[in-house]
C-alpha cells in the first residue's frame, strides 16, 4: 500500500536544483545514452517526481522524441529501500500519460541490471540488445574512397540530415531534429558525405580522456553497400589518430547486421559489453 504522505507531480524548470541533487546522490539510477541532459527534459511530459512529504525520493522521465516511440531517459531512486515503493507509484502514473499519446512502444536500454526485474514484472519484453565495439589497431585502415566529397557538417545541413536519419533507421532508433541539433553542438567531429551535392551519409563523434566515440552513423538506404559508411568511419579514425587518440568506441543494435560487418571490417573488436533493450508495447 502507498503511504498517504507520498505524492507525485510533473517536474518543471523550478525543480532543477532538487532533480540535480537526486541524480548525483541516488543509490539507484538509470540514465539513457543520448544527447539530451536531464535539465533539457524538465518541462517535458511525462517527467514525474515522487515525494515523501517534501523530500524528493525518485523521478522518472519518458518524454517521447518522436510520434511513434519513447525511451525511458531517467529513473532515479534515492535509496534501495524505496525502490519498489517508488516504482509502484511512478510507473502506473507514467504509463497513464503515455497511453494518451498513442505511441507504439516505450523502450528501455537496460544499463543497470537491477532495472531488468522491474521491467519484466511490468510486462516489458526483451526485443533487442546493444553491442559495444572498440578500435585500437594503431594504424588507420586503408580503403579506396568512393566517388564523392567528405566535408564538415554545417547547421544548415540539419534538415537534410533529419530526413536521411528517418529513412536510415527503424522506428525505435530514429533521432528527432532536436537530438540531431544537440548532437552537432556536442560533437568533436561531424562530417557528411556528398555525391553531386546530395548528402547521402553522415556521422557524429565525440572525444574524451578515454578516446574517441562514434556516436551516430547513417547512410541513406539507397546508397548502402557502396562504401559510404566505410569512407565516413575511415576518415574519423584518421582524424582522431592525428589528434593522438588510439582508441575509438562505438555501439550498435544487435540486429544491425550491416553495421556489425562494417565495424569488424575496419578492425573494431567487440568489448564484451552487451545491454538488453526492453519494450512495453502499447495496444493498438
Amino acid at each position: 500500500m502507498i503511504p498517504d504522505n507520498w505524492s507525485i507531480r510533473q517536474s518543471s524548470e523550478r525543480d532543477r536544483g532538487i532533480v540535480s541533487t537526486l541524480l548525483h546522490t541516488a543509490e539507484k539510477k538509470h540514465q539513457h545514452l543520448d544527447w539530451l541532459e536531464p535539465n533539457d527534459l524538465l518541462d517535458q511530459s511525462p517527467f514525474l517526481l515522487c515525494f515523501n512529504r517534501n523530500t524528493l525520493i525518485a523521478c522518472m522521465a519518458c518524454p517521447p522524441e518522436t510520434a511513434e516511440s519513447a525511451w525511458m531517459r531517467i529513473l532515479a531512486i534515492k535509496d534501495h529501500s524505496a525502490l519498489h515503493l517508488a516504482w509502484d507509484q511512478l510507473w502506473p502514473a507514467t504509463l497513464s500519460e503515455l497511453v494518451q499519446l498513442e505511441l507504439q512502444s516505450l523502450a528501455v536500454l537496460v544499463l543497470p541490471r537491477w532495472l531488468e526485474d522491474l521491467l519484466i514484472n511490468a510486462n516489458f519484453i526483451a526485443t533487442n540488445h546493444v553491442v559495444f565495439y572498440e578500435w585500437n589497431s594503431g594504424n588507420p585502415p586503408e580503403f579506396s574512397k568512393p566517388p564523392g566529397t567528405l566535408r564538415g557538417m554545417r547547421p544548415s545541413d540539419l534538415g537534410t540530415i533529419s530526413e536521411l536519419d528517418h529513412r536510415a533507421f527503424g522506428r525505435l532508433w530514429r533521432n528527432s531534429s532536436e537530438e540531431l541539433r544537440n548532437g552537432l553542438k556536442q560533437s568533436t567531429l561531424a562530417t557528411v558525405f556528398e555525391q553531386e551535392g546530395e548528402i547521402i551519409g553522415y556521422q557524429f563523434s565525440t572525444a574524451s580522456a578515454w578516446g574517441g566515440h562514434l556516436a551516430r552513423l547513417a547512410v541513406d538506404p539507397e546508397h548502402q553497400g557502396k562504401d559510404i559508411g566505410t569512407a565516413l568511419v575511415t576518415d574519423l579514425i584518421r582524424q582522431f589518430s592525428k589528434r593522438g587518440f588510439q582508441r575509438i568506441t562505438v555501439n550498435t543494435q544487435g540486429d544491425n547486421v550491416i553495421s556489425h560487418r562494417l565495424y569488424r571490417r575496419l578492425g573494431f573488436k567487440e568489448t564484451g559489453d552487451r545491454y538488453p533493450v526492453y519494450e512495453y508495447i502499447f495496444a493498438q
